[in-house]
């Protein structure tokens, strides 16, 4: 918008509610207000839930493929893909399933290696919120936390503890 030599005026307004950026040249002015907004800022931690019953360690890059996909087939059912998590056995390593349904084209499942912690668990999610989330974390592993097939999920990269994904589930008959 600018270069170095156009300056960029800043007013404040005496009650200091808001502030006003001024950009001037020859070809064109701007003008941009921010205004301070009244009231506390919303506790959203409330929202993240604090403890789940399965955790699955997947490959991002795995699980953001098979999310694309399914994603193609979820486009004829409100964008809902289905995640199922089965724990691993002895010699096998554990499973998670990705699916979709379309009416008129058919069924997509896609399963990926999981280390699983806890017990089997199902849910489902919008395609493009899972896709969201997975479009920024897709280097590394990342887990997903589950409570159930209603409450929220959370989807955070293995080892990184400033980062996590709140995801709301879809209601579906499995």
């Amino acid at each position: 918008l600018t270069d170095e030599d156009t300056p960029v005026e800043m007013m404040v307004n005496p009650n200091r509610s808001s502030v006003l950026f001024r950009v001037v040249n020859k070809d064109y002015e701007v003008e941009m207000v921010a205004q301070l907004k009244q009231g506390a800022f919303p506790n959203y931690a409330q929202l993240i839930p604090k403890q789940h019953t399965t955790r699955a360690t997947v490959d991002a890059r795995e699980f953001l493929r098979e999310t694309k996909i399914a994603a193609i087939f979820a486009r004829d059912g409100s964008g809902i893909v289905r995640l199922q998590v089965q724990p691993g056995e002895e010699l096998t390593p554990g499973r998670l399933q990705i699916s979709a349904r379309a009416e008129e084209v058919g069924d997509n499942n896609g399963e990926i290696d999981a280390a699983v912690e806890g017990e089997a668990s199902k849910i489902a999610f919008n395609s493009k919120y899972l896709q969201d989330v997975l479009n920024v974390l897709s280097d590394g592993n990342v887990a997903l936390e589950t409570q159930g097939p209603s409450q929220p999920g959370v989807i955070r990269p293995v080892g990184s503890e400033n980062y996590v994904h709140v995801v709301m589930p879809m209601f579906v008959q499995w």
